[in-house]
């Protein structure tokens, strides 16, 4: 599974919630996943609503759910219920609605569960996580619950061989299931006059920490294993079998390498989560299934990436790090590069200063698998020199700090001058750029106006506060260019354009980063938690409306199922209708642009345009110059202003930009020349 942290407080829903026993130790009987914890339930014809003896779930304060038993009904409308802690409470049915009965067993398949209610969906997931069983089906849908710890897979060769759909779905739950699913839904043929084959997408979702990363990669490597597979030889390596071509072998390999080098250059430990993608990720894997009959051919792939976290490059929260790779090369390069790459240690480099070494995270090898997977792609020895160069470059410029002179330079502006020349000196040397022209363009702006009808440009001096400003901002572009500059490598190596063209189907694999509730949450969770909003919205309209649309379209007799319409959340977050006013991005796009506004000022018209919207809370009166709430699906969620202009005003100076298109780095300049 995911890494995680051992002092991670475990969420409610993955604590034990079942009979305690002083003598035998807390959580379920293996033999609970087996055996009935009570008889079926009686038919409702000859049996009362609620017998004695049902096992029955009641609402408790601190746990949500506790199991227990009926001992006996008093009045018309009160039970007694002997909870599994051996405490006897009173249930009184004309206040509550609904009392939810306990399951006999659990289920593999949720859709099989004797009683559907909140608390049987939870102790369902609960006893099969206890048992080690952490994959659950709901229909075609599998919920995955993060085990916390590596769980064995799967024999690949099961999947494959099941005979048909009822036999596949009969097989243990897991991720290689969906993307067996996927593989036979492109093998199948077309229907007359429908077109071509149905292209296939896998959505991973959840909340930060919830495994998306490792349920990505099993899909990935099942993927290109079951291709593998069916071009003959054996079955068990999961990257060449003897029937491929050596190209065919090389394309397996590198699609299941991408995933170290996007995670060393994408990933960080949050306080969730300690490898948490900080960006989204879309990979497609193309086939041609016209080759052979009943068969695909892989003939490439392609990885999309979407908002990538820029500001954790320069600041990161208390108990988190900035991204992998940093820390990666500081724990694994040799002697002979660290003295080449002129690396600081983590002590001297602000950026990577705070928390440095996890105890479930190996740097070292996590620097040795990214560099075999460079290998893998066949990356040019120049082109990892850059990169590593590059990234050492935003360690020293982390440690670039400026003075500003008490009194103005001749002709007026303030003078501010590095504290420590050689500093400054070596990040230029390594970005493979001229040390005087990188401390004009930090500390200086090029003004341009129009007089008269003719352009004027001028220089414009900046104080301590906007030059470290630059200098962060630069240091965010630089990185933000060779995470680009890997995804294209990463595409090009894989074939992405060949691939368009021969393809006639696809496997998609999207894994986006999880909806984010932290005790300060700034202007990266509203961005995160948006792109979930709308991805839940797609979720509600294909799970449920395109499925109530699909049952009363074929008559079926069905009861209309109501679920939570997000709408007025992503409305409130990105509307831009006329007549309606604009959304809370819309509303700072507006603030950035006008002259001296402040967090304050953004805060304030997001409260004056929306503070009749239900979606968004007014916080604490004392709190509200600073911050603003807003109920998402998942729950609601504080923001604090702070920084959000500046985050998202986060653009280098035009002297900035031409002066990296100039670098002696081919591959900074090259990203930098096109800018």
């Amino acid at each position: 599974g995911e890494p995680q942290s051992p002092e991670l407080t475990v969420p409610a829903y993955r604590r034990p919630m079942f009979w305690k026993s002083k003598d035998k130790g807390d959580g379920p009987s293996p033999k609970m996943l087996r055996q009935p914890l009570s008889p079926k339930p009686p038919n409702a014809a000859d049996a009362p609503a609620v017998a004695e003896a049902t096992e029955v779930w009641v609402p408790d304060k601190e746990r949500v759910w506790v199991r227990g038993r009926v001992t006996r009904q008093v009045g018309r409308s009160e039970l007694e219920v002997e909870t599994e802690d051996g405490v006897t409470v009173a249930v009184d049915l004309a206040r509550h609605d609904t009392l939810h009965t306990a399951n006999p067993s659990a289920e593999q398949d949720m859709c099989s569960l004797w009683h559907m209610s909140e608390p049987a969906v939870l102790s369902n997931l609960q006893l099969r996580f206890a048992a080690d069983q952490p994959y659950t089906y709901v229909a075609h849908l599998l919920i995955a619950v993060n085990p916390l710890k590596p769980i064995p897979d799967p024999a690949e060769v099961s999947y494959e061989g099941a005979a048909s759909s009822a036999a596949l779905a009969a097989l243990p739950p897991h991720q290689f299931a969906v993307a067996e699913r996927a593989y036979r839904a492109l093998l199948a043929q077309p229907a007359a006059g429908g077109g071509g084959r149905q292209d296939q997408s896998i959505v991973v979702s959840g909340e930060s920490g919830a495994g998306k990363t490792e349920s990505a990669k099993k899909l990935l490597r099942y993927i290109t294993w079951r291709v593998a597979s069916a071009a003959g030889g054996t079955k068990h390596d999961r990257r060449r079998s003897v029937g491929q071509t050596h190209a065919a072998a090389a394309l397996n390999a590198r699609i299941l390498d991408s995933s170290p080098i996007l995670e060393s250059l994408g990933n960080a430990k949050t306080v969730r989560n300690h490898n948490s993608s900080r960006f989204g990720k879309f990979t497609k894997i193309d086939f041609d299934a016209r080759a052979a009959p009943k068969r695909l051919r892989l003939v490439g792939a392609s990885v999309e990436t979407y908002l990538l976290e820029r500001s954790r490059v320069t600041r990161q929260a208390e108990g988190e790090r900035n991204y992998h790779i940093f820390y990666q090369l500081l724990a694994g390069a040799s002697a002979a590069e660290r003295q080449r790459w002129r690396l600081l240690p983590a002590a001297s480099a602000p950026y990577v200063s705070g928390c440095v070494s996890v105890p479930t995270l190996d740097d070292a090898a996590g620097y040795a698998e990214f560099c075999e997977a460079l290998g893998t792609f066949d990356a040019k020895a120049e082109e990892r020199e850059a990169l590593f160069l590059c990234l050492s470059a935003l360690l020293h410029l982390g440690d670039v700090d400026f003075s500003e002179a008490s009194s103005p330079v001749r002709g007026g502006g303030p003078q501010v001058e590095p504290v420590d020349p050689a500093r400054l000196q070596v990040a230029a040397e390594l970005l493979g750029l001229e040390p005087a022209a990188l401390l004009a363009a930090l500390t200086t702006r090029t003004v341009t106006a129009l007089a008269r009808g003719e352009s004027e440009s001028f220089s414009v001096r900046l104080d301590g506060a906007k030059t470290r400003h630059a200098r962060d901002n630069l240091a965010k572009a630089v990185y933000s260019a060779l995470f680009d500059w890997a995804v294209g490598f990463v595409n090009c190596k894989l074939g992405a354009l060949a691939a368009a063209a021969e393809r006639d189907c696809f496997i998609g694999i999207l894994d986006i980063f999880g909806f984010e509730s932290f005790d300060t949450n700034g202007f990266e969770q509203l961005l995160i938690n948006f792109a979930n909003e709308k991805l839940q919205a797609t979720f509600n309209q294909h799970v449920f409306a395109a499925e109530q649309e699909l049952y009363a379209a074929e008559g079926i007799a069905w009861r209309s199922v109501r679920w939570p319409d997000n709408s007025e959340t992503i409305g409130l977050i990105a509307s831009k209708e006329r007549g309606r006013a604009p959304g809370v991005l819309h509303l700072l796009d507006e603030t950035s642009r006008l002259p001296n506004q402040t967090d304050a000022d953004f805060n304030k018209r997001v409260h004056d345009a929306h503070g009749a919207a239900t979606a968004l809370r007014r916080p604490d009166p004392r709190a509200r110059a600073a911050k603003f709430a807003v109920r998402h699906y998942a729950g609601e969620v504080t923001y604090n202003a702070a920084g959000f202009l500046d985050r998202n005003n986060g653009t280098v100076s035009a002297d900035l930009v031409t002066l990296l298109g100039s670098s002696a780095h081919t591959l900074l300049a090259a990203a930098f020349a096109a800018a």
